[in-house]
C-alpha cells in the first residue's frame, strides 16, 4: 500500500513540477510516466494481499465458532441459517445485554443434565460431613 499511495504522490509532484522555471522535463517525464505504470501493479499486489488476508481471518474465525458457541453454553446448528441467526442475536446481545429479544437464544442453548441437581444451600446435604 505504501508504494501504492507513494506513486500516486510523486507522479502528480512530478507533473507539478514541470510548471516550474527551467524544469529537468526528461527526468521529470520518467517520474510521471514509471510512477504511472506502476500503479496498477502495485494495486493488484494490494487486493491480492489482502485476499489472501482474509482467506487466513476467515480461517480463524471457522477454527473459533465452536468453542466460542460452548463459552457461551449455546449449542451450533446443523444449519448455516440457523447458525447465522444464532450469532446475529448473540451480536446483538453484545450491544443489547437485557434486551427482551434474549430469549431468542433459548432454541440455541445447551440443555442442562436430566439428572437432579444438588441445591446450593440445601440443608440436607452436610458440606463438613466426615
Amino acid at each position: 500500500m505504501a508504494l501504492l499511495y507513494g506513486h500516486c504522490a510523486v507522479a502528480p509532484c512530478a507533473a507539478a513540477a514541470l510548471a516550474t522555471a527551467g524544469p529537468d522535463v526528461p527526468l521529470l517525464l520518467t517520474a510521471i510516466a514509471v510512477p504511472g505504470l506502476l500503479i496498477p501493479v502495485w494495486y493488484r499486489a494490494a487486493v491480492s494481499a489482502t485476499d489472501e488476508w482474509s482467506a487466513a481471518v476467515r480461517a480463524l474465525v471457522n477454527t473459533g465458532r465452536k468453542p466460542l458457541a460452548g463459552s457461551l453454553g449455546l449449542l451450533l446448528p446443523g444449519e448455516l441459517a440457523c447458525e447465522r441467526e444464532m450469532w446475529a442475536l448473540v451480536s446483538k446481545m453484545s450491544r443489547l445485554p437485557h434486551h427482551e429479544r434474549a430469549s431468542g437464544l433459548d432454541p440455541f442453548r445447551e440443555k442442562p443434565p436430566e439428572s437432579s441437581p444438588t441445591l446450593v444451600g440445601d440443608s440436607s446435604v452436610s458440606q463438613n460431613a466426615t
